[in-house]
């Protein structure tokens, strides 16, 4: 399976709703910026399920240049725990607004300057097998190399890191099926979990490729509210905590369709969704990222679920809440995990509960765990492959 045939957001994605709704396959705040990439590829196929809210970690390209300016953060011994095991219960539970207020003060230290928005990601999909008898898991790694300087060159270096069953349980009952080195699936999806119709997964993992953002692409920073946002336009957002707010539903009202902006239980929604958008990787001033921290403190629905591992073995504050899925569907766990000493975000996943062909009820998750996040004046190191 190419990383490319299953990682982009399409552009009609990015005009529809905003984020913080449920998509069919998940919560589609979890892995959407993760998993798009430039237009210019039209004429290949591309996966919808489970973008991207994946546990064997990729070594970060090497920084030859200067001192990279951002929270760094490994697993023990460069290795990635079972997630089944890494994403722990939960010790003592401090408030979710108590989260993120202490988050809020401690990303005001975050540094400003850099050439380079740089983001590192691992993140990875669970999906029933065709068969319906087991679980794997795809993982994936992510580089993302935004370019400040208006005309400068933005990059993304991508792989994709192979397919394994996930759990024990899974591995035998892979084994029984013959130990298939690919999956193909079905063009009923009914009851599937992570995957698009028809598409094949498979086992083998595969080199990095450099891709150029072109287009629309170039010179953005990001998205909010599903929409991609320039440069001047992210220096622009307010840092004021009722100004942000003023202006973040501002955009939501603008996008809202089908008569939902006076849905005051959307709304909220969207308003969670977008500041999920900022604290989570937009390449705003720390005030701004700080506003959005206070906002979120004060909705409600979302709870504290105290210290967790993430999916790299890291310890972080965790929030969650559930949301509904659509017609038909589980409803969906989602945990954020937030670094108490630098208010920067560790990790983000859904969970939900599928039931295979033998009657086993199992887990499966999608998320994003992030190695780096922060401003650089070094230069990526491209991979050969590149597009």
């Amino acid at each position: 399976m190419n990383l490319t045939d299953l990682a982009r957001v399409h552009d009609d994605d990015l005009g529809g709703d905003p984020a913080g709704q449920a998509s069919g396959a998940g919560a589609r705040m979890l892995l959407e910026s993760i998993m798009s990439e430039p237009p210019g590829r039209s004429g290949r196929r591309w996966a919808r399920r489970l973008r991207g809210p994946v546990p064997w970690l990729a070594s970060a390209a090497s920084l030859a240049a200067a001192a990279l300016v951002v929270m760094t953060v490994t697993a023990p011994d460069g290795q990635v725990p079972n997630p089944t095991s890494t994403l722990a219960a939960p010790t003592a539970e401090p408030s979710a607004q108590r989260i993120l207020l202490t988050a809020a003060s401690a990303v005001m230290k975050a540094p400003t300057s850099g050439a380079y928005w740089r983001t590192s990601k691992i993140y990875g999909m669970d999906a029933i097998s065709p068969d319906r008898g087991y679980v794997i898991r795809r993982r994936f790694s992510k580089e993302e190399w935004l370019a400040r300087r208006p005309g400068a060159q933005s990059w993304w270096v991508t792989q994709y890191l192979g397919a394994k069953p996930l759990t024990d349980e899974d591995e035998a009952a892979w084994r029984k099926a013959g130990s298939p080195t690919q999956w193909k699936y079905p063009i009923d999806m009914t009851g599937y979990e992570g995957v698009n119709s028809g598409e094949v997964v498979r086992a083998a993992a595969e080199e990095k490729v450099g891709s150029r953002l072109r287009g629309k692409w170039k010179n953005s920073g990001g998205s909010l509210t599903k929409e991609l946002v320039g440069w001047d336009e992210i220096s622009r957002i307010p840092s004021g905590e009722q100004e942000l707010r003023a202006y973040l539903e501002q955009r939501i009202t603008a996008q809202a369709k089908g008569g939902r902006e006076g849905d005051p239980q959307w709304r909220e929604g969207a308003l969670q969704g977008s500041c999920m958008e900022i604290v989570f990787g937009l390449p705003v001033s720390p005030a701004v990222r700080a506003s959005a921290y206070r906002i979120l403190a004060g909705l409600p629905g979302m709870k504290s679920l105290g210290r967790v591992k993430d999916p790299l073995g890291r310890t972080g504050e965790a929030l969650g809440y559930q949301m509904a899925g659509r017609a038909r569907q589980n409803s969906y766990d989602v945990t954020h995990v937030i670094d108490p000493e630098t208010g920067l975000p560790l990790a983000q996943w859904t969970t939900t509960t599928v039931e295979l062909a033998s009657g086993r009820s199992a887990k499966v998750t999608s998320f994003t765990a992030y190695q780096e996040m922060g401003w650089t004046d070094a230069k990526p190191s491209l991979p050969a492959k590149r597009e």
